[in-house]
């Protein structure tokens, strides 16, 4: 919905890799995600959107099989929670802001 995500990826010289997202949610695709990895990633950016929480079990799995980082986008998410935990705290790194969209 917006750049930002990308940009800070940008930000540090990385290449920001899109991948394509689920039908019924318009959420990450999960299966897309691993497609996508290759030697260079790092990290996997899951953006919580449109009232929604992606699938972070998947996230969280794909993460740890493939040694990868995982920074949430909760922008559209404040106060959401996933498995009892609040989004922003279920992955390594947890990233809100205020901007309209």
């Amino acid at each position: 919905t917006w750049q930002a995500t990308a940009a800070a990826v940008l930000d540090v010289n990385a290449v920001p890799i899109l991948v394509d997202v689920e039908p019924d949610t318009w959420l990450i695709d999960p299966v897309e995600v691993e497609r996508a990895i290759t030697p260079r990633t790092r990290a996997i950016i899951p953006v919580h959107l449109y009232g929604c929480i992606v699938d972070m079990d998947a996230i969280l799995r794909i993460a740890g099989k493939h040694k990868l980082a995982v920074v949430e986008d909760c922008a559209h998410q404040h106060g959401s929670v996933w498995n009892g935990k609040p989004v922003g705290s279920i992955g390594d790194i947890g990233c809100f802001s205020f901007q309209l969209s």
